[in-house]
């Protein structure tokens, strides 16, 4: 009867190890396709980095024939040493004046508007998440009042 009962046992053992090595070899599967999925998102990266690096070198090549160019000669000393061709006019173009003595030039009030439109959106983006959307939510009169005191408006 004893050999009987250690019969039993030596099957489940048996059975305990083969399952334990093929739950291994799962695992050993699993890993490995991981790793080809990391590698071949790295390779598709660094395939990235070699076309952004491959159209660098172009255009640095594109500008180096251009600085090498008769063009580029011609404008530098035209620009930088004051060189005029025989048959050429010089025309030097100045900013536009007010001549009216009125309000600013139109390009003048747009810059303005533009950097008080940043400055208020830079406030914005530097105001905590909570106070801004507490803002947003409960004292939308305090924003409207916020917008006129960066803008300027009555």
């Amino acid at each position: 009867m004893a050999y009987r009962h250690i019969e039993p046992l030596s099957k489940q053992v048996t059975i305990v190890v083969g399952l334990t090595v093929v739950g291994l070899m799962a695992f050993g599967l699993a890993l490995s396709f991981y790793r080809n999925v990391l590698f071949d998102e790295t390779l598709a990266v660094i395939e990235g980095r070699n076309s952004a690096l491959r159209n660098a070198i172009e255009a640095g090549k594109r500008e180096l024939e251009y600085y090498q160019s008769s063009q580029y000669k011609d404008k530098y000393a035209k620009e930088n040493l004051g060189r005029v061709t025989p048959g050429e006019q010089v025309l030097i173009f100045t900013q536009e004046v007010d001549r009216t003595g009125g309000a600013a030039l139109p390009q003048e009030n747009d810059t303005m508007a533009q950097q008080q439109e940043a400055a208020y959106l830079e406030l914005l983006r530097q105001m905590p998440i909570l106070e801004h959307w507490q803002l947003f939510l409960f004292h939308r009169e305090k924003i409207e009042e916020l917008k006129r005191s960066f803008y300027g408006r009555k």
